[in-house]
């Protein structure tokens, strides 16, 4: 479950109510694109995880403490030099978008803005002075990669670009009224086409809440304004009542700002922070879906491997079927040796009396013309030859394979079980030691584009200034 713009904006309102005036006593970096905070308010610590992970961006509370590298990094490194000591003055959600803005005054009186912005995989935590200048970010993006944004020191942040949606919490009754009668002209339209007009038309609706609104409003547009209306209405005032979400045995599997109609109510269990709910689901669900991510994708590609494997040795045996015949080219090859007045100079074929056969048939022998007997003859022995050692090598190539096969589906037994990743990548290494490849390929590496390439760009750097001249 994604955090959506509803969750953003319940986490600002709790963390306004918790933390807002708090001292930031520590700051860590567990992980490339995780931050933490130690946020000191009302006499005890508050850990604040930020994480521009791509699967899983967040910003709540968390009780779940994270090893920290021995060398900090150096967007760590930078946080402590600006926020160390300083005090979050409040967090601000940005137009209903999936941004916060958390302000902080720093010891030196300097007022500094962390901005967070959860979006998928350019999701990024990003620190502004107050004239807007980026000091730093977890995630640099540079010109070759975004031309309309650039995040890299120095240069002036700017907001993803709008969506041209309207903002649900600023929109009127009337203007609703109005939307809807222009989108279905006051018919009754299917709950899948209301869920598909809320996501388009509203910036900040998530798939989950277009659906949520759809299903309460039963695809009545009278009902649904009134549902609209009421829902944003409590995000306005921030009244929120979290959830977390359990499938029927038990297992979290999702969480949200207030009860939903997609889910029984039994399986719906409230708690009072919105931030407990997330942090139970990413340390639990998320783990256990991960983990079962990862088991069926090493599975389908043992799987794979296995059926490749077996096609690979019904392939050889058949190969190895047909090479059984071998013996015949050495009693070709005796035959024109015993007969050489039957071969005529030239010849594509001749006709010779087989005397392996008790019937002693004659048979159509097929010839080289540009071959003598003996050279024809001699074709026919390394015919023979070569069957024979192809032959010898299949064989054991049938057995090297059949052994292979044999741990896959061992391993595959395995991995049926496994309760951890790491029982994932060991079970990897032990195939790896048998020249098994289970895993991803990596990419081949490649030497990044050029900042301005295809552009007639020069850049001439002097002293602390940068200018780029267009030829």
């Amino acid at each position: 479950m994604n955090f959506d713009s509803i969750i953003l904006s319940a986490v600002a309102a709790e963390l306004n109510s918790r933390i807002k005036g708090g001292r930031v006593d520590g700051i860590h970096q567990p992980s490339p694109l995780d931050m933490v905070l130690t946020i000191r308010h009302g006499g005890g610590n508050h850990s604040l995880l930020i994480s521009a992970e791509a699967d899983s961006p967040r910003i709540h509370l968390t009780s779940v403490k994270r090893p920290n590298p021995k060398t900090p990094p150096g967007f760590c490194m930078l946080l402590r030099k600006y926020l160390a000591g300083g005090r979050l003055e409040g967090v601000e959600q940005v137009d209903f978008d999936r941004i916060l803005h958390l302000k902080f005054l720093a010891y030196d009186g300097e007022r500094l803005t962390l901005v967070v912005e959860i979006m998928g995989k350019h999701s990024n935590i990003i620190l502004v002075s107050a004239e807007g200048k980026i000091l730093g970010a977890v995630k640099p993006v540079g010109r070759s990669k975004n031309r309309y944004r650039e995040i890299l020191p120095g240069r002036q942040y700017l907001s993803p670009p709008p969506l041209n949606k309207v903002n649900p919490l600023a929109v009127r009754p009337e203007e609703l009224s109005h939307m809807l009668h222009e989108a279905f002209e006051g018919g009754c339209p299917d709950e899948k086409r209301l869920a598909s007009w809320l996501k388009d038309s509203f910036t900040g609706i998530s798939p989950f809440i277009a659906r949520e609104l759809a299903k309460r409003s039963e695809g009545d547009t009278g009902r649904l304004k009134d549902e609209f209306l009421a829902l944003f209405s409590g995000v306005r005032e921030g009244e929120f009542l979290p959830v977390i979400i359990s499938d029927d045995k038990g297992r979290t599997v999702g969480f949200y700002a207030f009860p939903s109609l997609q889910y029984p109510e039994e399986n719906q269990h409230e708690r009072p922070s919105i931030c407990t709910v997330a942090d139970i689901y990413f340390n639990t669900a998320l783990p256990r879906e991960e983990l079962e991510d990862a088991r069926e994708e090493f599975l389908s590609r043992l799987r794979r491997e296995m059926e490749g494997r077996k096609r690979s040795i019904d392939s050889m045996k058949e190969t190895l079927q047909e090479y059984q015949g071998a013996e015949r080219f050495k009693e070709i090859g005796e035959l024109i040796l015993s007969q050489p007045s039957l071969i005529q100079p030239e010849a594509e074929s001749a006709e010779l009396t087989d005397y392996y056969s008790p019937e002693g048939n004659t048979i159509t022998v097929s010839l080289d013309p540009r071959l003598n007997a003996a050279e024809n003859a001699e074709a026919y022995f390394k015919k023979f030859r070569k069957a024979l050692s192809g032959a010898e090598s299949l064989k054991e190539q049938v057995l090297r394979e059949e052994g292979e096969l044999g741990l896959i589906e061992k391993v595959l037994k395995s991995a049926e079980s496994i309760t951890k990743t790491e029982q994932i990548e060991e079970l990897r290494k032990v195939l790896l030691e048998r020249g098994i490849q289970t895993g991803k390929q990596e990419a081949a590496g490649g030497k990044a584009k050029p900042e301005f390439e295809g552009y007639r760009i020069q850049k001439i750097t002097s002293g602390n200034w940068e200018i780029l001249v267009g030829l």
